[in-house]
């Protein structure tokens, strides 16, 4: 019988869905996968994680990510002690400035565990004693506040606030100590990383190929394995992302949205937005004023 994990068993308020845990020491446990993303660092001892397809050996400073739906154990512990950090990745659905424009949030939190449990990558991310003495005190904050949400006013705010200190932080050194093993990884995030940033015009194929160094099948083949879309299709979700947040934010007329997420052509723009929302930009914009009424 599958143990699936669920949110509502472990997130106190369905709005705010995060929460720490520390295993001291983890203990043995069967596969089991869950509807939340996990973020574990583990801080001392040893022991193996494993998965239907492979297993990887756990050493301290090891920081990896599982994604929902992933059947995992862990066996062989011997004094394990690791963080798990529970999250819904909808935390970042909102522009939280740069954030998504580093190429480490999308080789860490969705490449690397796709293309782990697919391909096969035989390291994981290994923090050095420094820096993990920088961040165990982030994950003890952290676990204290997520654990006063429910007793304490201004405890969600501030453990997200250390949640997107410690991604910064994970994700600057991703990016910055590549292995030898993530080089695909860490070009596909790259080409995620640019458009990402550019979504106030379109991106071309020729543009990626060039910052990947990458054939255009082969980067369309690496961008569907990560993503399941190719880039054309990715770009243009996260283009009509923003005009979402335009429409909800600004009092710019649809003509000015269009135009300042890249769509010359306002008839094209309205044809994308419905393609990716199911519904008019116009419609979109009456239905926000009738929910905020």
């Amino acid at each position: 019988m599958n143990l699936k994990l669920l949110s509502s068993d472990y997130f106190y308020d369905p709005s705010f869905k995060m929460k720490v845990i520390e295993r001291d020491p983890e203990l043995p446990y069967p596969l089991h996968s869950h509807d939340f993303f996990e973020l574990v660092v583990i801080v001392s001892g040893k022991g193996t994680h494993y998965t239907v397809a492979n297993s990887f050996s756990l050493l301290p400073g090891n920081v990896f990510v599982i994604t929902p739906g992933l059947e995992h154990g862990y066996r062989d512990v011997e004094n394990l002690r690791l963080y798990n950090i529970l999250f819904d990745i909808k935390l970042f659905d909102e522009a939280f400035f740069d954030l998504r424009n580093m190429p480490g949030y999308h080789a860490l939190l969705r490449i690397e565990p796709n293309y782990r449990n697919d391909v096969g990558i035989s390291t994981l991310m290994q923090l050095t004693p420094a820096q993990m003495a920088e961040i165990v005190p982030l994950l003890e904050h952290m676990q204290l506040e997520a654990d006063a949400i429910e007793t304490d006013i201004g405890a969600q705010t501030q453990a997200f606030a250390y949640l997107l200190h410690l991604l910064v932080i994970l994700f600057r050194i991703y990016a910055e100590h590549p292995r030898k093993d993530n080089q695909t990884i860490m070009r596909i995030a790259d080409a995620l990383s640019f458009l990402e940033s550019h979504t106030d015009r379109p991106v071309g194929t020729k543009e990626l190929m060039e910052l990947t160094n990458m054939s255009a099948s082969t980067l369309n083949r690496h961008f569907r394995n990560a993503t399941a879309l190719s880039p054309v299709e990715f770009h243009i979700q996260r283009r009509i992302e923003r005009a979402c947040r335009l429409i909800r934010t600004s009092g710019l007329s649809m003509g000015e949205i269009s135009e300042a997420t890249g769509f010359s052509d306002a008839n094209y723009f309205s044809r994308q937005f419905r393609k990716v929302m199911g519904m008019s930009p116009i419609q979109y914009r009456n239905n926000r004023a009738i929910w905020y009424r």
